[in-house]
């Protein structure tokens, strides 16, 4: 779903939780506050993360990009690869 509703701050506190299950939603909550115009948006979860668990994930996607995994077809596998650990 998308889209864009324009809301004053004062309709925003009284409808908090409405306007953020529709920024869920993929709908942009614009905040009017006098002159001023706020977006209120759905922010993916792995932009909380600290620059370090990011540079980790980028790594990871890299790697896995570049063919570097290792995968495994049977639980004795898996116990050879977390032994050799």
């Amino acid at each position: 779903m998308e889209g864009t509703i324009e809301v004053t701050t004062t309709e925003l506190r009284q409808n908090q939780k409405k306007f953020l299950d529709l920024a869920a939603q993929g709908i942009s909550i614009l905040v009017c506050r006098g002159k001023e115009l706020f977006q209120l948006t759905r922010v993916p979860t792995e932009r909380r993360l600290d620059d370090e668990t990011m540079r980790q994930i980028e790594q990871a996607r890299q790697e896995f990009k570049n063919g570097e995994t290792y995968s495994v077809k049977s639980i004795e596998e898996l116990h050879q690869f977390l032994e050799a650990l």
